[in-house]
C-alpha cells in the first residue's frame, strides 16, 4: 500500500510539475474578447509565437511545449477566440474582419511583452497570420514558418483525393455546423482521425475531440464564410519563411508551394513524407530541430 501511495504522488507530483510549466493568462483580444495565452520558457528567450487551427487550442503545439525548445525559447501561444478558453462572441462580424483577427495577435505580443517573435502558425492559423501582415506588415516579426496550409498565399486548387474521401469529408463539415449536437459530436469524432496519418494516442485524441465541440456553429461559419485568399500578400512578405507541410496532407498544396519557395528568395521549403496535416505533432523531433534551427537563423539576422 505505502509503495503504491509512493507512486500516486509520485505520478501527481509530476503532473503538477509539468502543469507549472505552462503559464495561462487572460488578455483582452479585439473588441475586449478575453483570449486565453500560454505561455512556456524564459521570457528573456527569443520568443515564438504558434498560432493553431480551426476547431483546435493552444493544446495542438504540447509537443513543442514539453520540448527542450522551452528551454532555449519563449513560447506564446493562445485560443483563438472562439476557441477553446477564449471568449465566444455570437456576431459574425467578430470572426469575418481581418483587422480583428490582427488586433488579437496584437494584443497577445503586447500582453507577454514579446518583440520581433518568430510566428508559426498552422492550418487556419495560417490564414491570422496573414490577416495580421496585411494589417501591419511583417515589420514586426523575425520570421514566419506556416504549416499545414499556405496562409491562402497560393491560388485555391481542389485537393487531390478520390472522390468517396471528398464525399466523406462535406458531408462532415456539414455535420459540424448542424445545429443537432448528435451531429457535432460524430464529426468531431471523426475528423480528429483526420488531422494525421498515425494514430492518435487515446489521452490526446480525447482532448482534440473534446476542444472541437468547443467552437460553437455560429463561430465556425463565420469562420469559413469570410475570404481566405491572400495571394496579393506573397510579394508583401519579406522576412524568412518556411512553409513545413506534410506531404501526405491534401490540403497542403505541397505542388504550388514548391513553386513558391523555388521563385521567392526568402521562402524555404520542408516537406514531412510520412505526415498529414500536424507534421510538428506526428514527426515532432525533426520539426522541432528544424523550427530550432530557423529560429536561430531569423533571430540572428534579426540582431
Amino acid at each position: 500500500m505505502q509503495k503504491y501511495l509512493a507512486l500516486l504522488f509520485l505520478s501527481l507530483a509530476t503532473s503538477v510539475a509539468l502543469a507549472a510549466d505552462w503559464q495561462y493568462t487572460t488578455v483582452p483580444g479585439g473588441g475586449g474578447v478575453p483570449l486565453n495565452v500560454v505561455t512556456v520558457g524564459d521570457p528573456k528567450n527569443p520568443p515564438i509565437l504558434l498560432v493553431h487551427g480551426i476547431g483546435q487550442s493552444h493544446y495542438s503545439f504540447k509537443k513543442q511545449f514539453d520540448s527542450a525548445l522551452a528551454d532555449d525559447f519563449y513560447l506564446v501561444a493562445f485560443d483563438l477566440r472562439g476557441h477553446g478558453g477564449s471568449g465566444k462572441p455570437w456576431t459574425p462580424e467578430a470572426y469575418q474582419e481581418s483587422e480583428t483577427w490582427a488586433q488579437d495577435v496584437d494584443a497577445v505580443m503586447k500582453a507577454t511583452g514579446i518583440d520581433h517573435p518568430l510566428m508559426l502558425a498552422w492550418s487556419y492559423g495560417t490564414a491570422v497570420a496573414m490577416d495580421y501582415i496585411r494589417q501591419r506588415g511583417d515589420g514586426a516579426l523575425a520570421g514566419l514558418i506556416l504549416t499545414g496550409g499556405t496562409g491562402g498565399l497560393l491560388p485555391f486548387q481542389q485537393p487531390q483525393a478520390d472522390a468517396e474521401k471528398i464525399a466523406e469529408y462535406a458531408r462532415l463539415r456539414t455535420l459540424q455546423v448542424s445545429h443537432n449536437p448528435a451531429d457535432n459530436y460524430e464529426a468531431s469524432d471523426a475528423l480528429v482521425d483526420w488531422l494525421t496519418e498515425s494514430k492518435i494516442p487515446q489521452s490526446d485524441r480525447k482532448v482534440f475531440q473534446g476542444v472541437g465541440l468547443m467552437l460553437p456553429v455560429y463561430a465556425r461559419k463565420a469562420m469559413t464564410s469570410r475570404s481566405l485568399s491572400n495571394v496579393d500578400l506573397v510579394d508583401q512578405i519579406s522576412v524568412p519563411a518556411r512553409l513545413m507541410l506534410g506531404a501526405k496532407d491534401t490540403s497542403a498544396q505541397v505542388d504550388q508551394a514548391k513553386t513558391l519557395a523555388a521563385n521567392k528568395s526568402n521562402f524555404a521549403l520542408s516537406i514531412f513524407e510520412d505526415a498529414g496535416h500536424t507534421a510538428f505533432y506526428e514527426d515532432p523531433d525533426r520539426f522541432n530541430a528544424e523550427l530550432r534551427a530557423f529560429a536561430q537563423q531569423c533571430f540572428s539576422e534579426g540582431n
